[in-house]
């Protein structure tokens, strides 16, 4: 299993800007990114583990792990490995559970 955490990149948001200038619009996108930012804050740590089993492309709920672990899914590349973001207590609970022994894993297709 390795941990990597990226760095995050400054987020603006103009619409202050623009309101006080008295230019109005319409921001379609704004939900989006404020939840895509939100979970790059949140999920900050991307996991990546190692299928023992040979299981097909696709994103996978990978049951046996703690509820945390499995929050954003698991995505299985062509290379066996799977990956994921974690929240740092959710990075805590499956370190946890590894140090426990217990490492069999069940994946189901989401």
């Amino acid at each position: 299993m390795s941990v990597k955490r990226p760095r995050l990149r400054p987020w603006i948001d103009f619409g202050g800007f623009f309101a006080f200038f008295g230019i109005s619009g319409v921001d379609h996108d704004r939900e989006q990114r404020v939840q895509r930012r939100f979970e790059e804050e949140f999920y900050r740590n991307r996991v990546t583990a190692t299928l023992s089993a040979r299981v097909a492309p696709g994103t996978y709920a990978l049951g046996g792990l703690p509820e945390e672990a499995n929050r954003l899914g698991w995505t299985v590349l062509p290379s066996g490995t799977a990956t994921t973001r974690l929240s740092d207590d959710s990075l805590a609970s499956l370190r946890a559970w590894m140090e426990r022994g217990s490492r069999k894993v069940e994946p189901t297709p989401l």
